[in-house]
């Protein structure tokens, strides 16, 4: 075969330059935050967590508002909207890659009303159903800080319910995964036909309600890294790394501050401090093999961002990413008035097997007040994040440019508060203040600077009133 100069000129050309192979597109789902509550009854009152009056010995005063089939804004997850959730996965994707659950199985409600054994058996209920509904697929599962007993206080390494979960699990894990979380809660597996390897951690040893470790004084070298997990993540991704895999991280509990809680220049956190900065150290550090984390526990629907460790705010550049996928319980938070509630969802993500690159993320929701009054669950799609926010990728440059225009575009900005509560709340009850909260809470995972960012916002707004009152002053003493 004869092959011109042009030809070979041409070929020359494609072969100098630098190429990314691309894979198929899969999809896998996230799910999070179900908090099956197993005592929810539609006889129950809507402020004693839809619970049977008499079951918990209260008298009702005047008529109480009937909590519906599939929820109650007040209350947790009753077993029919925690089924039509899984029904409803199945049906718009009922073959994905692989499902991500990111834990807080049971109920807001007192320990009084728990045991290490009813913990158990809520987390086998929803093992149960996601493997009844998705058989072949592999899911990787985390826990949550309701999913031990007493809540919150799960000690660093072994327990008991971890080992009783892992065999529940053990249907999707592999022997060394398996190990592993029974070891400490923490795993990572190769995803199978794909370039992605995802890595689960354990959020709830560096939780700052959990006692274990957050009573450790700073100079206790097991305060330092409780469990070694910190070593334990900087071996797995100088691994994968080397083996050129693209890492999802996963976990419950995410870093920075809760975007909703408005009482203090400071906000709500999660993680202790000093895990929160060596969390951010340890992105920053391995950002090249992170493609994207997924983490819950809000039960909204938000991003984060993280950046190299310029000093200025200028200079700095986005390395990596965190999505937060909404809960399926649609439970009115008692953090503070304006934390609120929300619709129950869940979500699909599109992803490239070779580059790991997130293509697309879909999130799907159910109307429950809807589905109440009809009595019947018609999950629908709320949205695709490309679409209503005009992405071409979905990447750590092109979220923090949406972040950017989130600040100054209202109209942009009711969009992302519309799915921030999964389209319950009406964004026009979020002001200048909560706006500037959510700016702050997605650019800066950083506690200092997530207080500075809030407090200059702040600032500058007092000083734009007292300039305005300044003058209006001056005129009245003319």
């Amino acid at each position: 075969m004869m092959v011109t100069q042009l030809e070979v000129v041409l070929l020359a050309v494609l072969a100098s330059c630098p190429h990314q192979a691309h894979g198929r597109i899969g999809t896998f789902w996230h799910v999070s935050d179900f908090h099956l509550d197993p005592n929810y009854t539609v006889t129950g009152v809507t402020d004693n967590m839809c619970w049977d009056m008499e079951r918990v010995k209260r008298q009702s005063r005047g008529e109480a508002r009937a909590p519906g089939e599939f929820g109650d804004y007040e209350c947790d997850a009753p077993l029919a909207l925690v089924k039509s959730a899984v029904a409803a996965m199945a049906n718009f994707q009922p073959n994905p890659d692989f499902i991500l659950w990111t834990g807080d199985d049971t109920a807001h409600v007192d320990d009084k009303f728990f045991s290490s054994q009813t913990v158990v058996q809520i987390i086998a209920r929803l093992t149960d159903e996601l493997h009844r509904v998705f058989p072949n697929t592999i899911v990787f599962p985390v826990l949550g800080n309701h999913d031990y007993f007493p809540k919150n206080q799960i000690p660093p390494g072994e327990s008991e319910i971890q080992t009783q979960v892992a065999g529940l699990w053990s249907r999707w894990f592999s022997r060394s995964a398996l190990d592993s979380f029974k070891a400490g809660g923490r795993y990572w597996e190769d995803v199978e036909g794909s370039n992605v390897t995802v890595v689960a951690v354990n959020t709830l040893i560096w939780y700052k309600n959990n006692l274990n470790t957050a009573l450790l004084p700073d100079d206790d070298p097991l305060a330092k890294d409780p469990d070694g997990q910190f070593q334990w993540l900087d071996d797995i991704l100088r691994q994968l790394a080397a083996r050129k895999r693209k890492v999802y991280v996963i976990g419950h509990i995410p870093p920075g501050t809760f975007e909703r809680y408005q009482q203090t220049r400071e906000g709500f956190h999660w993680y202790q401090p000093r895990y929160n900065t060596r969390f951010m150290e340890v992105v920053r550090q391995h950002a090249s093999v992170i493609e994207a984390q997924f983490f819950a526990h809000h039960h909204t629907d938000s991003f984060r961002l993280f950046f190299n460790d310029a000093k200025s705010q200028e200079a700095r550049s986005p390395v990596s990413y965190q999505l937060l996928v909404p809960g399926v319980t649609p439970w009115r938070s008692t953090l503070s008035k304006e934390t609120g509630a929300n619709n129950p969802g869940i979500r699909l993500v599109s992803y490239d097997t070779i580059t790991g690159e997130v293509t697309e993320v879909s999130t799907y929701y159910l109307d429950l007040e809807a589905a109440n009054r009809l009595g019947r669950a018609e999950w629908k799609l709320e949205y695709n994040f490309t679409f209503v926010y005009n992405l071409k990728a979905i990447n750590p440059t092109t979220l923090y440019n949406l972040a950017k225009k989130l600040k100054n575009d209202h109209f942009l900005f009711d969009r992302y508060y519309t799915a921030n509560t999964v389209s319950l709340e009406d964004p026009s009850v979020c002001k200048a203040k909560c706006r500037r909260l959510h700016w702050c809470a997605i650019t800066e995972v950083n506690y200092t600077r997530f207080y500075e960012c809030n407090s200059a916002m702040r600032l500058s707004c007092h000083w734009a009133f007292c300039s305005i009152l300044a003058i209006l002053l001056a005129l009245v003493a003319r």
